[in-house]
């Protein structure tokens, strides 16, 4: 449930993005900036996330999270760098060096590190994906870049082979404290062996229309078996915000 603030501010939103949308389609920026981040337009991007772009919609529900949630005191760890937006916005408040990154697409990381030198920031970005051993795994890659996932879901997906570092390992050696994961449901495969350690804080798109309501439930029940409770006040559609 929402509370009557979040309707209306999301009616809001949506608004201004309509308007910012039909003014950028005149005027195509090479760069948009969403909530103080700086993000580039990547070139030949598909229609959904340049309009995601152009309206100021992009990852805005987890960034509006994250300015409320994150502390001068946390250690980042992100699954799915995406663009490189929130990563730019943990290490600009909290120094490049307390940030960590992943990212499994190898066709982001030009852009990503453009989006870290737009807003004059280098944390930490390791090309690959995080799982329970290494070695490496396939990686489906969609015309839309946000849809690429461990999980194939259209037929014409790139089928790309990418190193593979193990996760717990990664969560013992950086010692995080707030741990954000976008992952387009791969999500249910990390909760499956996940030990969480420190983490306190936990910004997680729970992507429910690829996993299926069983799959939701489980990572949901993980979270809760490490201690994890829901913070509703910081809740998006899907975008969720867990604490311990």
């Amino acid at each position: 449930m929402y509370s009557l603030t979040q309707k209306i501010e999301y009616r809001l939103n949506r608004l201004a993005g309509r308007i910012m949308l039909k003014a950028r389609k005149v005027t195509k920026p090479k760069s948009v900036n969403i909530l103080g981040i700086q993000l580039p337009i990547p070139p030949n991007i598909s229609r959904g996330p340049l309009e995601a772009l152009y309206a100021g919609y992009y990852e805005a529900s987890e960034l509006k999270i994250m300015k409320t949630t994150l502390d001068i005191h946390d250690r980042v760890m992100e699954l799915g760098t995406g663009l490189g937006l929130l990563a730019s916005y943990c290490a600009r408040k909290l120094g490049s060096e307390k940030v960590f990154t992943y990212e499994a697409n190898p066709a982001l990381e030009s852009l990503i590190r453009q989006t870290f030198a737009l807003n004059n920031v280098n944390p930490h970005l390791n090309i690959c994906l995080l799982g329970e051993t290494s070695g490496e795994q396939n990686f489906y890659v969609g015309k839309s870049f946000w849809s690429s996932s461990i999980i194939q879901r259209k037929s014409d997906d790139q089928v790309i082979k990418v190193p593979v570092i193990p996760f717990n390992q990664e969560i013992q050696r950086i010692d995080p404290t707030f741990l954000i994961i976008d992952i387009e449901g791969g999500e249910y495969e990390l909760f499956q062996y996940a030990n969480l350690h420190n983490v306190k804080k936990i910004c997680i798109e729970i992507h429910s229309a690829i996993m299926g309501v069983e799959k939701t439930e489980f990572v949901q029940q993980k979270l809760a078996a490490q201690g994890f409770r829901l913070d509703r006040t910081k809740q998006y559609v899907n975008e969720l915000f867990f604490y311990r």
